[in-house]
C-alpha cells in the first residue's frame, strides 16, 4: 500500500458511520467560540453518549461535584466552556476510531495521557511569557488530541499497527513512529493531520499534531506546539509511574525559551502525580462502550 492509498483511507473517515447526531453539528457548535452556553446545551443534547459522559464527568470527585450535577446545562457551567467542547470533540472522534482489533493498542493509557496532556498545557500556559502564550481555546483541544492519529491508524490497519505495538514493547530503544512507519511507510504524526484536515481543524491543531514530537520546531504557532510536546513527554512519563522529576533536566532550556522557570513544572509534576487516578477515571470516558 503506498502512502497515497495511506492517506486516502484516513480521509475517508468522514464518510463512515458517526455518532447520532452528525458528527459535524457536533463539530461546528464545539469550535463556535461565540456559541452561548444554552445553544451547546442543545446540541450536545442530542448525543446521548456525549451527554451522559459529560454528566457522568462533572459529577466525578474530580471536579469536586459528586452526585450534583443533574442537567448538561449545570454539567457546562460546572466543567467550563473550554472543557467541554475539548471533550465533546474527543468523545465524538473516539467514538468513530474503534480500536477493539489492535490488542496491542492501550486505549486507557492513550487517554489517560491525552489527557493529561490537556490538563498540564492548561496549567502551564499561565506562565507562558504573555507575548508567546497560546490562546487558552486552542491549548485544552490541542492536548487532547494531539495523538489522534495514533487511533486513526489503529482503526484502519490494525494488524500493522499491532505488530508496531509489539516490535515498540521488545525494542523501546527505537521510536514508536519508527515502527509504524515500517508497517505502513507513514506515522501517527502526518495521519493525524490528514484526519484532522478532512475534519476542518484548526490549522494550530494540526500543527500540534505533525510537529508536537520535535523540541525543535519554530514554525507557525511554534509556542502553542512547544507547549504540548514537552506537556506530552513529561504526560508520558507520569502515566507510565515516573516519580523522578529529574529525568526533565534536558528540557529545561525549552521551558526557558517559552518563560517558564523549573520550579512551576516541579510543582506541576507534583499536582499531576497527585491527580493520576483522577485523571485516568475521566480518560475512562472516552474508553467506555
Amino acid at each position: 500500500m503506498t502512502i497515497d492509498q495511506i492517506r486516502m483511507e484516513v480521509q475517508k473517515q468522514k464518510e463512515l458511520p458517526t455518532l447520532s447526531p452528525n458528527i459535524e453539528r457536533i463539530l461546528s457548535a464545539c469550535e463556535d467560540y461565540d456559541i452561548n452556553q444554552g445553544l451547546l446545551a442543545e446540541v450536545l443534547g442530542e448525543s446521548p453518549t456525549i451527554a451522559a459522559r459529560l454528566l457522568g464527568l462533572a459529577n466525578s470527585a474530580f471536579f469536586g461535584q459528586p452526585g450534583r450535577v443533574h442537567s448538561l446545562s449545570h454539567a457546562i457551567s460546572v466543567l467550563g466552556m473550554v472543557t467541554v467542547r475539548s471533550v465533546s470533540v474527543g468523545l465524538a472522534l473516539s467514538g468513530i476510531l474503534k480500536t477493539d482489533h489492535c490488542p496491542h493498542f492501550q486505549a486507557d493509557r492513550y487517554w489517560s495521557s491525552a489527557v493529561m496532556t490537556a490538563l498540564m498545557a492548561s496549567q502551564l500556559n499561565s506562565s507562558v511569557k504573555a507575548d508567546l502564550r497560546p490562546p487558552n481555546d486552542s491549548v485544552y483541544m490541542a492536548g487532547l488530541l494531539h495523538n489522534i492519529g495514533l487511533l486513526a491508524l489503529v482503526y484502519l490497519h490494525p494488524a500493522e499497527m499491532d505488530r508496531a505495538f509489539m516490535a515498540y514493547d521488545a525494542k523501546p530503544a527505537c521510536t514508536l513512529a519508527d515502527y509504524i512507519h515500517t508497517e505502513l511507510e507513514t506515522d501517527h504524526y502526518q495521519a493525524g493531520v490528514w484526519l484532522g484536515s478532512k475534519w476542518h481543524l484548526p490549522r494550530d491543531i494540526l500543527l500540534v499534531m505533525e510537529y508536537h514530537y520535535d523540541p525543535n520546531y519554530r514554525g507557525e504557532h511554534w509556542p502553542l506546539v512547544l507547549l504540548e510536546g514537552l506537556c506530552s513527554r513529561w504526560a508520558n512519563r507520569i502515566v507510565d509511574g515516573s516519580d523522578d522529576v529529574g529525568e526533565f533536566e534536558d528540557e529545561y532550556d525549552a521551558l526557558a525559551t517559552l518563560g517558564v522557570a523549573k520550579p512551576t513544572i516541579e510543582r506541576l509534576w507534583a499536582r499531576m502525580r497527585e491527580k493520576l487516578d483522577g485523571i485516568r477515571d475521566v480518560a475512562s470516558l472516552f474508553t467506555a462502550r
